[in-house]
């Protein structure tokens, strides 16, 4: 049997239990031995052009997981020594060390312990004198008053990271510190975590759930809040103050805007600032030149085979792709050319290598592409398998240092089988190496001391081609305040030649609360538009009562026509803050509606803002001819319904049903309204015979007719409702079925089931598996589609596997009980019995067009692919690369492993009902859910009485039941890519 089959028919072992793996014979796991410090370099391979350069190895340095650098350029390393399993170990093994280049050749001939004892330390960052150290639960404050080297105070400034936890997981802890634009520390949380956070040094200041957010402190008042999380370990800022992280599979994400804007508008939720940015993928291919470890094909054949736990990823392959993504960082320095400016540098700590992206701006987005000649290689790659690259930093030299944690194993240790863990040494004690990316010719510095600098020399600095020294100078005029600075950075903002310069000059201004009105001014009109986009920000701090300065104001609502993306998303978030800003948003609105990250900055504005605005849009035909520009109208309708905003409801009204009705704003009008308790009866009247018409044509436009859909679930007569169920059968578009099906919700049961029921033999895959979850979402409901199972009326097995769950797991228990006794759970299936059953699935010639059926009754509730199904779970066209075992094995296998973002959660709400689905974003006010068929709510946490995680994948298990060879070979041929078409 070919390699190739065997690994597809492992992966289809889905629902089995897994069998106790098969002991282990040593000789089937040789093991990589080290390399010593000295001969490492001979291990690695390079971009031309650079090398690496060996600044610090074991015993100056073990386990280093990040560094910074003091004002006077002394790197502090932080040691996470008691990774991955020992943080028990009393006293605790994570440390700080102080390393020192003596002799001035580049590299730390001296160490000294500046902290210890500290438990699974992952965040470091001087400020104000000394060290802040991240330990969850807390953030240390650690300073060196006698200058010996050794920190002699040590103080618990924040706790209560990851508090409640039952169990800490050392690769979701918070991590990676950094210094923001707006001057404060900002901390990334790991991932989704949670805790109360307090303050200790600050009674004043009360405690705050962290609700899955990162965080950010000023270090001088100690004043905390959040921001939008996501990223797992490694954090970084571009020259803009555009903030870059990762996760194991996605190597490159950004935040486009600040969450913090989600809070003045609660009736409309804004989408995850958060979006996955490489051109080629989270997973993008990889190129190792090390050995694949013979434990790791031990345990992928293992995992194959369904014996134990885990994802096969990449089709059962060991790697080639993103696995471990880690430290993504921005390289801010001025030693590699401006080439290499802007570009992210991501480790690969399971691939022995580090990736690197250029960034180019794709409207508001950017889009990181691999450089032209790196296809097929990678910047530093090495035939080491011990070699861990795990996070970066950018240096006083203007070089990159590389934090390699050196070691055996790197991998979490919850997800290596205890028969493999027994062959190997999770620990690799005492070993470590700081690395400098350089480029050839590049000779050592001498290393700047601008702690001594004076303020007008630390003004200087803020124009310098280094990012190191433009922060840290920022963070030292902070610091010392000197009021003598102020007409300094002034004159800065005005005459120097580089933008960056300008930059910090503002953020320095801002930083000592020297920033007036007539420099804001002057920077709004800066050739540079990051300059101009964070002035923009800060025109925000200006208020006074509720009011900016009317010449901020209007040079604000001036600049609608700004040709940078970036900047008219800004401004359409802070005009929003205005009262007096409908011309304004509106002129935006005539530019940028279009675009969905502007429209939703400008719905997002108060809602006392949504009937102006509204009547100013649609009171101008040029903008209401557009196609694209109806989406904004739909959503400032929605607020104004739910906003109870009686005027504006009217005016809505009567324009939308004059002339032709505009069924999705009338629609959406009335769910805001539905929202508000307002009753609606009435108010939609003269649109609803012209929806029941649309409805009902089959030639007319798609979207038009599933508005008009959402429209008539506000009518409750029995014309509507027969309008809806006619549309039900063959030939109905599935799009608009998830609207029908919707409307119909607002019907009695007793009067929609029946006829529902009795047209179930004529639905498609899609429309059951629509129809099943209609079913599945009420008491009375459920138990006529069971009812009719139970009759033989309807089939059990024309109910999707993930709908049959869901009645299996109902609230109600006469639900639960007749599911789980009519649609029982599929019996595990053992590997030999898939061997026998699938062997022949890809001999045969597979017919795409069944393949399509079987993924629109299987797959399509929860994933996307070309353009069909729904995004719930991962878009598959995301995932094809790797493979077509890759694809099926992230459909049938869906609880080996679950990334954090698509655990599912169950929400009970204050009302007693509850919702499930997987978290997209979170703000300290809502929580935005997505359900199966990519429905997403946006729940007040007012309402929420509980929010927690099953700990289990949404998809059930059991999706390959009924499947016969031939459905495979289907299901495999429309999976494919385009050329297998």
């Amino acid at each position: 049997m070919c390699l190739r089959l065997f690994l597809l028919l492992m992966a289809l072992a889905t629902a089995a239990s897994h069998a106790e793996p098969p002991g282990v014979d040593a000789r089937e796991l040789p093991r990589f031995s080290a390399v010593e410090p000295a001969q490492a370099l001979e291990t690695f391979k390079v971009k031309h052009g650079f090398h690496l350069e060996l600044v610090a190895a074991e015993p100056l340095v073990v386990d280093p997981i990040a560094v910074c650098f003091d004002e006077d350029s002394r790197m502090f390393a932080l040691e996470m020594r008691d990774y991955p399993e020992q943080r028990e170990v009393q006293p605790h093994l994570g440390r700080v060390r102080l390393l020192e280049d003596t002799d001035g050749d580049g590299r730390c001939d001296q160490a000294a312990v500046f902290a210890e004892d500290l438990a699974w330390p992952t965040a470091l960052i001087w400020a104000n004198g000394g060290l802040f150290v991240c330990a969850a639960p807390d953030i240390l404050w650690l300073k060196d008053t006698d200058g010996d080297g050794r920190a002699d105070v040590r103080e618990v400034v924040f706790t209560g990271f990851n508090s409640g936890l039952p169990r800490l997981n050392v690769q979701q802890l918070p991590n990676c510190f950094a210094w923001g634009p707006d001057n404060r520390i900002h901390l990334q949380t790991g991932g989704g975590n949670r805790g109360v956070i307090r303050c200790l040094q600050r009674a004043d200041l009360p405690p705050q759930e962290l609700a899955g957010c990162d965080f950010w402190f000023d270090p001088r008042t100690l004043e905390f809040g959040f921001e939008a999380g996501g990223g797992q370990y490694g954090m970084s800022y571009d020259d803009a103050g555009q903030r870059f992280v990762c996760n194991n599979s996605d190597h490159l994400r950004a935040f486009l805007f600040d969450i913090r804007y989600a809070a003045r508008n609660p009736f409309f939720a804004l989408p995850s600032p958060l979006a996955s940015v490489a051109a080629d993928g989270g997973a993008a291919e990889v190129f190792r030149l090390s050995p694949d470890e013979p434990w790791r094909v031990v345990r992928t054949r293992w995992r194959v085979a369904g014996r134990v736990p885990g994802l096969v990823e990449g089709g059962g392959r060991v790697s080639g792709y993103f696995t471990g993504a880690t430290g993504t960082t921005v390289y801010r320095g001025d030693a590699f050319g401006a080439e290499f400016s802007g570009n992210t540098f991501t480790g690969d700590a399971g691939g022995n290598l580090v990736h690197r992206k250029r960034l180019r701006a794709d409207g508001v987005s950017v889009i990181g592409e691999r450089p032209a000649d790196e296809k097929g290689v990678e910047f530093v790659a090495s035939h080491d398998t011990w070699f861990r690259p795990v996070n970066f930093a950018n240096a006083p030299d203007g070089t990159l240092y590389l934090c390699d944690m050196y070691r055996e194993v790197i991998e979490h240790p919850w997800s290596i089988p205890q028969q493999i863990k027994e062959h190997l040494d999770l620990k690799s004690a005492g070993r470590g190496r700081i690395w400098r990316i350089a480029p050839d010719g590049f000779k050592p510095r001498a290393a700047p001391r601008l702690g001594r600098a004076s303020t007008a020399g630390l003004v200087a600095a803020l124009a310098h081609p280094n990012g190191w020294h433009r922060d840290t100078a920022t963070r030292l005029l902070c610091e010392r305040r000197d009021a003598a600075a102020a007409p300094l950075l002034e004159k800065l903002l005005v005459d120097s030649a580089s933008w960056l310069g300008r930059l910090h000059a503002l953020r320095a201004l801002d930083g000592i609360d020297a920033l007036s009105p007539a420099t804001l001014r002057r920077a709004l009109d800066d050739s540079g538009a990051a300059v101009r986009e964070h002035a923009v920000r800060l025109c925000e701090k200006s208020r006074r009562d509720g009011r900016m300065p009317d010449a901020l104001w209007t040079k604000l609502c001036a600049m609608t026509a700004d040709a940078a993306p970036r900047v008219r998303l800004q401004l359409a978030f802070t005009l929003g803050e205005g009262a007096a800003s409908t011309e304004a948003l509106a002129a935006l609105a005539a530019r940028d509606a279009a675009d969905p990250w502007i429209r939703a900055a400008l719905v997002s504005a108060p809602p006392s803002l949504a009937g102006p605005l509204f009547s100013r849009l649609a009171a101008d035909a040029a903008f209401v001819s557009k196609p694209d520009h109806e989406a904004i109208l739909v959503d400032l309708a929605g607020v104004i319904g739910a906003a109870n905003d009686a005027r504006a409801t009217d005016a809505v009204v009567d324009w939308a049903t004059a002339g032709e009705p505009r069924f999705a704003i009338l629609a959406s009008l009335g769910k805001g309204l539905n929202r508000a308790n307002v009753p609606t009866e009435g108010k939609f009247a003269p649109a609803f015979a012209r929806a029941r018409e649309v409805l009902s044509l089959a030639r007319a436009d798609a979207g038009e007719r599933a508005a008009a859909a959402r429209l008539l679930a506000f009518d409750r007569s029995e014309a509507s409702r027969e309008a809806l169920l006619a549309v039900l059968g063959r030939g109905c578009p599935e799009s608009l079925a998830a609207d029908v099906f919707d409307a119909l919700v607002q019907f009695p049961a007793a009067a929609v089931s029946p006829p529902l029921l009795g047209r179930w033999p004529e639905f498609d895959a899609s429309l059951r598996a629509h129809a099943a979850r209609f079913f599945a979402s009420s008491e009375p409901r459920a138990l006529a589609l069971l009812g009719a199972i139970e009759a033989n009326a309807v089939a059990g097995p024309d109910v999707p596997a993930a709908e049959a769950a869901r009645l299996r797991n109902h609230q109600s228990a006469a639900v639960a009980s007749l599911a789980a006794r009519l649609l029982p759970k599929p019996a595990t299936v053992t590997r030999e019995a898939l061997i026998r059953r699938y062997e022949p699935a890809l001999a045969l010639a597979g017919d795409a067009a069944n393949g399509r059926q079987i993924f629109h009754q299987r797959c399509a509730s929860c994933h996307r692919f070309r353009g069909e199904g729904h995004l719930f779970g991962p878009d598959l066209e995301s995932v094809s690369s790797g493979g077509k075992e890759k694809v099926l094995t992230h459909l049938l296998d869906p609880n080996r492993e679950i990334a954090p973002n698509f655990a599912a959660y169950v929400a009970e709400l204050t009302d007693g009902t509850t919702m499930s689905g997987i978290i997209v974003s979170e703000t300290p006010d809502t929580v935005l859910l997505r359900e199966p068929l990519g429905r997403e709510s946006a729940i007040p946490r007012a309402r929420i009485s509980r929010l927690q995680t099953t700990g289990r994948s949404p998809m059930p298990e059991g999706l390959e039941a009924g499947l016969e060879v031939q459905d495979v070979a289907d299901l495999l041929d429309h999976l494919s890519p385009p050329a297998r078409q």
